[in-house]
């Protein structure tokens, strides 16, 4: 797996980018501040750096240099709520191969860092296991998938924002798992799999698989619109 270290001081920011990455199959260590990056690029090796323009202690630019000093050699992307075109310049001349602007949809985060990632599917829909599980009727995937995003953004909505009952949000997560495999969205079945188990489970803290969900129904939901 591609190990990423993500440094950002936004919890939101930090919890999204760790989240999508694991979906795009990369191992991630999380930092919130200068110091934390380079506590973990000392305790570990990493193939990719992730790191936020401004942070705590010292932003993107001064934490890469140390990083390097420390002989820390992996390609480095740069991230920021802002990015105009003197940034931009700025931070490639600082060493970092690519800038991302937040914030980013899982897809196009896999677009930007298909340089280094492994031969990673980023599409969340599967065509091919939708019309199978219909008997490979176009039209009828077409129908299927239309009602799936309608019902995924108010679930979605409802998980993000914590307005469902236990209970409700239980069965929901059930029967969303159905939809997903007659719409061939495979991805979005397992991260309600493990939402749902955990729930199940009574888990002191879901909110890993909470977090998972919502971008994967996130992403699940642009790509049926498309």
């Amino acid at each position: 797996m591609l190990r990423v270290l993500v440094a950002d001081d936004d919890a939101i920011s930090l919890h999204f980018l760790r989240s999508a990455l694991e979906q795009l199959g990369c191992a991630t260590v999380g930092a919130s501040s200068l110091t934390e990056a380079l506590a973990a690029a000392a305790e570990n090796s990493f193939d990719l750096l992730l790191l936020d323009r401004n942070m705590p202690g010292g932003g993107g630019m001064d934490l890469l240099a140390a990083l390097r000093e420390r002989g820390v050699v992996a390609p480095a992307v740069a991230t920021s709520a802002e990015i105009t075109d003197s940034t931009r310049a700025r931070l490639h001349a600082a060493g970092f191969a690519a800038c991302i602007e937040k914030p980013v949809t899982l897809a196009r985060l896999g677009e930007i860092l298909r340089p280094w990632l492994r031969d990673v599917d980023i599409s969340p829909l599967d065509d091919a296991a939708g019309l199978a599980a219909i008997g490979g009727d176009q039209q009828a995937l077409r129908a299927l998938r239309t009602m799936l995003a309608s019902e995924l953004v108010m679930l979605r909505d409802d998980v993000e924002q914590n307005t469902i009952a236990p209970d409700v949000l239980l069965d929901r997560l059930h029967r969303l798992r159905a939809s997903c495999g007659f719409c061939g969205a495979p991805k979005l079945a397992g991260a309600a799999a493990a939402f749902e188990q955990a729930l199940r489970a009574n888990a002191p803290d879901t909110s890993d698989q909470r977090g998972n969900f919502i971008v994967l129904a996130t992403e699940t939901i642009d790509a049926l619109r498309t």
